[in-house]
């Protein structure tokens, strides 16, 4: 086993940073200053990104990040934007109910061996447990995030190996922090709903220089899932950030975030099979009521505390060159146990012939953990526009390092637990079993990854309509995991990849309202990367493993209308991903299916205002996937895990009377997804999803505003969260009350 490249990254990251930074403050080079080149005649790049309001029309904004330079309408590549406007009149309180306007990405539980928690997406049905940024940075850890610091939320879909490394495989998540602005603000909301849900947050913007100023954001929240039997959970957090240099060509900006929460675990209901049938449905789809839970009041809990530090920096050197360095340091504790329930044959038999009681009994896939994840990652970009000859040029260069160290002590129950049996029916939340740390041989993890990436892009405009973006990323990925416990061996297992992940793009652009595009990419999985998270994936066998690779080919197109107030976009795709994993769903063991999958799919988008009063954000995805080549030959032609053949989301608003005191805004939508299977075989099925929200509010004066918001109106059974043989329920119709300050 070699250490070389974690010694590299240990020793360059911070001085890389800093000495990046002193270069940046300093400015361009003398030699820089004497050969920017003439513009081209009448027509204009795209300006660099920089941070500001969004337009309502998502297209017009940006992604805020240097490593993709213009505007959302530029890129070629689908990209859904959860705008903060919306998200607040939704009411959305995390992640998971932001992306819900985001058709095709699905929410999966902690899986075996202990599990993973906390957000895992999968994104057109891969993956992406690691693919979540935060301002293009990593966010280290795995755990539940608040919306509280959510300026926006950009889905990012397709494989995007070049802007963000390995893993990507359907796409990534970027969430947007609200950051310093000039002038002085302040807005607080203070929500109360069903079940003594109790939720508060302040957002403050002060300014005290002229180009300096200083902003923080805090949220406590309290309450219990509405019409599940679920106790209490609560959280807290706050956000202080500061920016120098706002409005200049140098900008510095700080940020810090402590966050913390306490709430119940929730691995979901058994899957079952009925007699005479082939494919499983959750037992709530069989009379079970809908609220139970088959947890411990005392022991299942979910336990996080993060503590996150960045820095970020962008300096215009000149005209035709702009500078970024991003720094991001992250903590995250946590203590997580849950309950993963089993119905065996006897169990169904009883449930379906209605003779005797059926009895669930509870695996030892929930045992007790707690980990620590520390990572620290630097990004350095540079942007450069310049002419050669006849052609124009839109370069990206950056160094890419990071290093994520994860610890983890695993805890056994007493024997207790394994003869437990109880009524699925009415199980006993008041159960409490004892626990120890585990003496197994790998009751003590650790796993440290390090990876150091090379990417590099150009954008070369032939015409001033025609243009190709071709960029490439190279990556080296080791990782290292021990593991021990008791009077066992110290084993360990290291995987150490280089690969290469191309992107090309013909790009056409008749006006700058319309944009048209073709694009091929390609994106990595290297072994190990989920160590981390799922160390019951870690195995000599699974070290072994070659790369998943996806590909995707994409054609699409965008057009902003009505004044630019309106964006359109449609893509086709096609992703093939060749040597796929899949995991046991008892064990957590990795092993190579040899399968290949294909996803062709259809996104349809509209984001912005039809009127200055009437907003719509509507989204629609249809993705036909299926196994085209599986050692398992039954599985060949069968649809992928966790992907909705269709999915919908709509949400549009209208504001009655605006500036007036009869003023009143209402609003609502719906989000909505087709069957999932839930295993290769397709013989597990979680059914339809479909949720009919609405608001209305009112602006008492220039500084009140009271909003009620109604939940699942048709209280339909929704599963928010589901794996190979268990199904989490989400919440019945719930309606919030909100009182809102501003100034």
């Amino acid at each position: 086993m070699t250490s070389s490249l974690r010694t590299a990254v240990r020793s360059t990251m911070f001085g890389s940073g800093l000495a990046a930074g002193m270069v940046f403050v300093g400015g361009a080079p003398a030699d820089a200053q004497t050969t920017e080149p003439a513009p081209s005649d009448g027509v204009n790049l795209p300006q660099i990104s920089v941070q500001g309001a969004q337009p309502d029309n998502t297209l017009q904004g940006t992604t805020g990040l240097g490593r993709l330079p213009g505007r959302i309408q530029d890129q070629p590549q689908t990209i859904q934007v959860v705008p903060r406007e919306i998200m607040q009149q939704q009411g959305v309180t995390t992640l998971q109910e932001a992306l819900r306007n985001v058709p095709g990405i699905t929410s999966s539980i902690g899986e075996g061996n202990g599990g993973v928690n906390g957000d895992q997406l999968r994104i057109r049905g891969f993956n992406s447990q690691n693919d979540l940024y935060v301002d293009g940075l990593r966010d280290f850890g795995s755990f539940r995030r608040d919306a509280f610091t959510f300026e926006e939320v950009q889905a990012l879909l397709g494989p995007s190996g070049v802007n963000f490394g390995s893993g990507a495989a359907g796409g990534v998540v970027n969430i947007t922090s609200r950051t310093p602005h000039l002038g002085n603000s302040f807005s607080a909301d203070v929500t109360g709903g069903m079940d003594f849900f109790l939720r508060a947050t302040a957002d403050a913007n002060y300014q005290f220089s002229d180009t300096g100023a200083f902003r923080l954001n805090i949220m406590g929240q309290t309450g219990r899932t509405v019409d599940r039997d679920l106790p209490r959970g609560e959280r807290w957090g706050i956000a202080p950030s500061l920016a120098f240099g706002l409005g200049t060509d140098t900008t510095v900006t700080l940020e810090y975030l402590y966050y913390r929460y306490d709430e119940p675990a929730d691995a979901g209901v058994p899957i079952v099979t009925r007699p005479g049938t082939t494919v499983g449905r959750p037992v709530t789809e069989f009379g079970v009521p809908r609220g139970t839970w088959y947890g411990s009041n005392d022991t299942d809990r979910d336990q996080a505390t993060v503590n996150r530090l960045t820095a970020r920096l962008q300096h215009r050197a000149s005209d035709w060159l702009t500078l970024y360095n991003d720094t991001r340091l992250g903590f995250a504790d946590k203590f997580y146990s849950f309950s993963v329930v089993s119905c065996d044959a006897t169990c169904v038999s009883r449930l379906f012939s209605g003779s005797g009681t059926p009895q669930y009994s509870l695996s030892g896939g929930g045992s007790p953990y707690t980990t620590q994840t520390w990572g620290i990652q630097n990004i350095s970009t540079a942007v450069a526009r310049f002419n050669t000859w006849s052609l124009r040029h839109e370069a990206t260069l950056g160094v890419d390092l990071w290093y994520e160290d994860f610890q983890r002590t695993t805890y056994t129950y007493s024997s207790s637990r394994t003869a437990f049996r109880g009524n699925l029916f009415a199980p006993d939340n008041d159960v409490n079993f004892l626990y120890s740390v585990s003496t197994g041989a790998t009751a003590q993890r650790q796993n440290e990854t390090t990876q150091a990436a090379i990417f590099a892009s150009d954008r070369i405009w032939f015409t001033p309509e025609i243009s190709v973006l071709a960029g490439l990323r190279w990556t080296r990925q080791q990782s290292d995991y021990t593991s021990y416990g008791g009077t066992n061996p110290v084993s360990t297992l290291n995987a150490d990849n280089s690969f290469l992940d191309p992107r090309v793009s013909l790009i056409w652009e008749p006006t700058p309202q319309y944009t048209l595009y073709a694009s091929y990419a390609q994106s990595t999985f290297a072994p190990g990367s989920n160590w981390a998270t799922q160390p019951g994936q870690a195995s000599a066998n699974n070290s072994r493993l070659e790369p998943e690779r996806s590909t995707i080919y994409e054609i699409g197109g965008r057009a902003s209308i009505l004044d630019d107030r309106l964006g359109l976009s449609a893509s086709v795709y096609q992703i093939e991903k060749d040597n796929a994993t899949e995991t046991d769903p008892s064990s957590g063991t990795v092993f190579s299916s040899g399968d290949q999958q294909r996803i062709r799919g259809l996104d349809l988008g509209v984001s912005g205002r039809i009127t200055p009063a009437w907003r719509v954000n509507a989204r629609y995805s249809y993705m036909n996937s299926e196994t085209t080549s599986s050692l398992t030959a039954a599985n060949v032609g069968k649809r992928v895990v966790y992907v909705p053949e269709h999915a919908a989301s709509l949400w549009t608003s209208y504001e009655i009377a605006q500036g007036t005191p009869w003023n009143v805004t209402v609003g609502g939508g719906f989000t909505w997804q087709t069957d999932v299977y839930t295993n290769a075989a397709n013989t597990a099925e979680v059914p339809y999803a479909f949720s009919l929200d609405a608001f209305v509010s009112h602006r008492i004066n220039d500084q009140l505003t009271v909003r009620i918001n109604g939940y699942n109106l048709t209280d339909n059974r929704n599963y928010v969260q589901v794996f190979g043989n268990r199904a989490v329920m989400g919440p019945g119709r719930a309606v919030t009350a909100t009182v809102g300050v501003s100034f």
